[in-house]
């Protein structure tokens, strides 16, 4: 695997390198740097097949698991994840792409809110909820939604809480040409799995990736972030060379 540099606690930390490369200025939020860079606008020629719903269940941190997916996603015997989830297709999210996939998620796409949930109990499906998360970063609104409602209570989700307020309070709408390059499968069980993501982002002179690490938990019937007190979430994070050791997984990728 590529050699690492410590970095913000999650991936979409990453274009604090990308930033430093072009002397701009950054704002921290959520573990999201946010770039004071023209967003993607471009649009997936693809169409998500998720359904849509009204509301998505907020998870209590006491709660019992279920080994269903809340909306009826089938699992798999499967632990382990070393080739990319088939079936994907990607859509822009405020100018960052996020994957869908009928057979892991997201199931349920909220008309009124946006947010992406109802994922398979699976590493697919860990793999696609953090990746929505990330996706959802390009819109600040969305972004706090989304992990008001994915992340389980505590102090960690209270401090990444306030950093995405602080983006909104800001009023800035722009987002960073970050793309989802590949990933690795840290760690499998049924309640736990720890996903590393590596997004690129060109700093104008090279293309830089930076990689992270979340622990997401298998909780009511879906899966969801689990925050460290300190607002961290998994045990890497930092710069790359390259993605040796990882698995190619993106829009151009698949």
């Amino acid at each position: 695997m590529a050699e690492t540099e410590e970095t913000e606690n999650l991936w979409w930390a990453a274009p604090r390198f990308l930033m430093s490369a072009v002397a701009v200025l950054l704002l921290i939020i959520v573990g999201i740097i946010l770039f004071v860079w023209a967003g993607n606008d471009d649009e997936s020629d693809a169409t998500p097949p998720a359904q849509t719903q009204a509301a998505t269940p907020t998870p209590s941190a006491s709660s019992a698991s279920s080994d269903e997916s809340v909306c009826g996603l089938d699992a798999t015997e499967g632990t382990t994840l070393t080739t990319a989830p088939e079936d994907v297709e990607w859509e822009f999210i405020g100018g960052i792409a996020a994957p869908t996939s009928a057979e892991h998620g997201p199931g349920v796409v909220d008309e009124q809110t946006g947010i992406r949930s109802c994922y398979s109990h699976t590493p697919e499906g860990a793999l696609l909820s953090l990746s929505n998360l990330l996706a959802a970063s390009g819109d600040p609104e969305l972004l706090l939604r989304t992990t008001d409602a994915l992340a389980l209570e505590g102090p960690g989700k209270d401090i990444d809480m306030q950093r995405v307020q602080r983006r909104v309070d800001s009023g800035s709408s722009t987002t960073p040409p970050v793309k989802i390059e590949g990933f690795r499968l840290l760690s499998y069980n049924d309640d736990e799995a720890t996903v590393e993501v590596v997004a690129s982002g060109d700093s104008g002179s090279e293309l830089v990736y930076i990689t992270t690490s979340t622990v997401m938990e298998w909780h009511n019937g879906d899966w969801y972030i689990r925050y460290n007190d300190d607002g961290s979430s998994g045990p890497v994070e930092g710069q790359i060379s390259d993605l040796s050791g990882y698995v190619p997984w993106g829009l151009t990728n698949d």
